[in-house]
């Protein structure tokens, strides 16, 4: 008697011929992919390639204008952010300051998401809630001040701090958009452990990343958009190839990349404490200090509504 053939896994997100166009430019075209449980996929593309569209509409905030998305097996049509993580799918997208309330304290905006729900008590027991933001933190293996302002917060605590809200939700689909790139080595190696925690426990991971080691440490699978198509779906052992042909040599990207739109207060947190405590710090404040010194170009213009968020 033969062995029964057992049964393929079925995706835990699937993406029918996603299209979406900003005026002329058609931004998505005809994008198909399947993401199982428990997987890193990494998804790769030039500036324009249509990334960010591709994110948007998994992570709720954008619709597409054909297509379809089922999570689960079952047919979504987002309306928001919130519809997304109702159904376990939750982005992080580059800007940390886009996921930062301010005027809350950092254990607030920890709780935000729940403190955002229709029903949420907002005369919460102030020691309730800064016990219940604690417990998420020290799950996490992270020290934040959680009582502070948030806006006392240097760059990469904002950065942790919305990724601890992230895997506060405990989604199915994690979708992180350069999420090492303000972090120190320590601190994106714990973050790092993190994504493997959540990995093991199932939780599927779509990493947009140029730095090879974390597309390497993450993902054995890489989806490539080119000009709005998807045009490969390879296996991790392929990947040094296709970064090179996108984004030349990566072999020496630095671990901190300046951010010219950074406000003077991300070196609060060092001057503070009066001094830097090891040379990954110390790294940070001269990446940044020789960032704020560079005109920063287009990165505080505002864009036109309509226009094709990739570009």
């Amino acid at each position: 008697m033969s062995n029964p053939v057992a049964a393929a896994p079925e995706p835990l997100v699937r993406a029918c011929d996603l299209c979406k166009t900003f005026g002329a430019q058609r931004a998505l075209d005809q994008v198909s992919l399947d993401i199982y449980p428990g997987e890193g996929v990494a998804l790769l593309g030039a500036s324009g390639a249509g990334k960010s569209t591709l994110v948007k509409i998994l992570g709720g905030s954008l619709a597409p204008d054909t297509g379809e998305l089922w999570v689960d097996g079952t047919r979504q049509r987002f309306v928001s952010p919130l519809s997304a993580r109702r159904v376990g799918i939750v982005a992080v997208h580059q800007r940390p300051d886009d996921g930062i309330a301010p005027g809350l304290s950092v254990a607030e905006n920890l709780l935000l998401d729940e403190l955002c729900q229709p029903d949420a008590d907002f005369l919460l027991n102030r020691k309730n809630l800064l016990q219940r933001a604690q417990t998420i933190a020290d799950g996490l293996g992270l020290d934040l001040p959680l009582q502070h302002p948030v806006e006392r917060l240097g760059q990469a605590d904002r950065q942790l701090l919305v990724l601890a809200r992230a895997f506060a939700l405990q989604p199915k689909l994690l979708v992180l958009d350069e999420p090492t790139a303000a972090l120190s080595e320590t601190d994106a190696e714990r973050l790092l452990g993190l994504i493997d925690s959540q990995r093991s426990k199932g939780v599927a991971i779509l990493y947009i990343s140029e730095r090879m080691s974390d597309l390497q440490r993450v993902t054995n699978r890489a989806i490539v958009l080119q000009e709005g198509r998807l045009t490969r779906d390879l296996n991790m052992r392929h990947l040094p190839t296709v970064a090179y042909t996108l984004f030349g040599d990566t072999s020496q990207t630095p671990l901190l990349v300046a951010d010219k739109a950074l406000p003077v207060p991300f070196l609060e947190r060092f001057t503070r404490a009066g001094f830097i405590r090891n040379r990954a710090e110390g790294r940070a404040v001269r990446e940044r200090v020789a960032g704020l010194q560079v005109d920063g170009g287009e990165s505080g213009v505002k864009r036109k509504a309509g226009t094709d968020p990739d570009t």
